[in-house]
């Protein structure tokens, strides 16, 4: 219990901080100049809109085990899918922390940059601790899913750039106003997407 009680903490502040980082990117797709930049950001924006619409049925689940203790009550494919699901939120983690990587790049007002990389920095340290978890949940119940616990950071070390200091690279783009925290927009197929393909 106490694993989907951390599962639950975990997700439900990615979903904060996924609707905080969609109302800084927003205003750059908005406001692109080219058509690159449009697309680029826009790419980012739809996978992560995605991953929170996943995140919006898993959290209030994981809250329910956590609260009722059911998770003995489940049946083996409930197990498995739940599980599955867990797993691709781990590597949801994962992007995500390279999403807010990627647009430290964007910004050179102090307090965005900030913002994005405690956000990147707490995104990266829940990424190991799901890590570990699904690994323990793995082992737990191996007789009913088997997880793919591949290291999408192998060769990628979070701090071997300090991005509040990197200067090169950073777009001119200075400052954005806030938006909306929701994106209105069509869905399309992603590397987010595929939980229904399994």
């Amino acid at each position: 219990m106490q694993d989907f009680s951390q599962l639950h903490a975990i997700f439900d502040r990615t979903r904060g901080y996924i609707n905080r980082f969609m109302s800084i990117i927003q205003p750059i797709v908005d406001a692109a100049q080219d058509e690159h930049t449009r697309l680029y950001y826009h790419h980012i924006l739809e996978e992560e809109e995605q991953r929170l619409g996943r995140l919006e049925q898993l959290v209030p689940h994981l809250e329910e085990l956590a609260a009722n203790q059911k998770s003995d009550q489940l049946s083996d494919r409930e197990l498995s899918r739940l599980l599955s699901d867990i797993n691709l939120e781990r590597f949801g983690l994962h992007n995500f922390r390279e999403h807010l990587e990627l647009s430290l790049y964007e910004f050179r007002d102090e307090e965005t940059r900030l913002d994005l990389d405690g956000m990147r920095e707490k995104t990266h340290a829940d990424y190991l601790l799901v890590k570990d978890i699904m690994s323990r949940l793995s082992e737990r119940f191996s007789d009913v899913y088997h997880a793919d616990l591949t290291d999408h950071d192998e060769g990628h070390d979070v701090h071997q750039v300090d991005h509040l200091k990197a200067s090169a690279g950073v777009a001119s783009v200075t400052s954005h106003p806030a938006a909306p925290a929701s994106v209105p927009g069509k869905k399309g197929l992603t590397v987010g997407s595929l939980k229904g393909l399994h």
